[in-house]
């Protein structure tokens, strides 16, 4: 009994314990996509993914398709727009800016299936805001290796030098939009893992004791005093498999009473006992 009861206060520790500690990552999952999607938004808006350094040509600073130079005079002159892709530099900088772009709008749209938790459950919206995260990050690793790949255009090298090519920065250095781009990208897949290991973990509850699974009782007689008004004595054989007992009769049943229970000298004399019976036997 003492044993039951520990079971059960274990697997109501354990559950209530289980329940408390998956609602409080829960929450700290939808706060970091939210996090996530502003970082989305910064790195494909800003223009400080590469800039100049000390031994730069010239001031400047570039982004997936928007960059800026300084002019003679010391004005900051900006150019690209997204509304007409022939304004960004090269190709490279055209296929980062587009697969950043679906990386930002996946990550708005997996904000905006949280209101599915209202509606579905729990393990289904982990699942389906996962698999967004998981994509949203390969259009953002995608636009990041892209993104180097224009690093030789007339532009980037009137800044960073004649050194700079595919994947060489030359006098340049990194800014910290490509940095934040980076750490978006590794927030996402972290996000993803989570949300799917959120949607498959479920509770599992201690064995249960073999006295307490009928199947796994001890072949041998069963007490009826400890049967259910429910139960049977053939049905819990049948249950627990036990094999089917004959019933014999037993011997004289005068062999059933006592000694005490033969009639003695004494109680003969009794007033209250009755005369021995008679049987009388008429023939005709």
């Amino acid at each position: 009994m003492k044993s039951d009861i520990n079971y059960h206060e274990r697997s109501h520790y354990y559950s209530t314990k289980f329940m408390r500690s998956s609602k409080a990552v829960g929450v700290l999952w939808g706060i970091f996509t939210m996090c996530y999607s502003i970082l989305a938004i910064v790195v494909f808006l800003q223009d400080q993914w590469i800039g100049d350094s000390d031994n730069s040509k010239g001031p400047g600073n570039f982004g997936i398709w928007r960059w800026c130079t300084d002019s003679q005079d010391g004005r900051e002159i900006c150019r690209g727009r997204l509304d007409d892709f022939g304004t960004i530099l090269s190709p490279a900088f055209r296929a980062a800016t587009v697969f950043t772009g679906l990386a930002c709008i996946i990550s708005i749209l997996c904000v905006v299936a949280l209101v599915l938790f209202f509606m579905c459950r729990s393990s289904d919206v982990f699942k389906i805001c996962g698999s967004m995260q998981f994509l949203s990050g390969i259009c953002l690793a995608i636009g990041i290796l892209s993104f180097p790949a224009g690093w030789d255009n007339e532009e980037v090298r009137g800044v960073c030098g004649p050194m700079a090519d595919d994947y060489k920065l030359g006098t340049c250095g990194i800014r910290w939009g490509f940095v934040l781009a980076v750490i978006a990208f590794f927030d996402s897949i972290i996000l993803g893992c989570l949300a799917f290991t959120l949607a498959t973990k479920k509770l599992k509850f201690l064995e249960e004791p073999a006295y307490m699974n009928p199947s796994s009782m001890y072949q041998g007689e069963i007490n009826p005093g400890f049967l259910g008004d429910n139960m049977s004595l053939a049905g819990s054989r049948k249950s627990a498999g036990l094999q089917p007992v004959m019933l014999m009769p037993h011997g004289p049943q005068d062999d059933r009473y006592s000694e005490y229970s033969h009639p003695t000298a004494r109680s003969n004399q009794s007033p209250y006992r009755t005369g021995p019976q008679v049987h009388h036997n008429f023939q005709l």
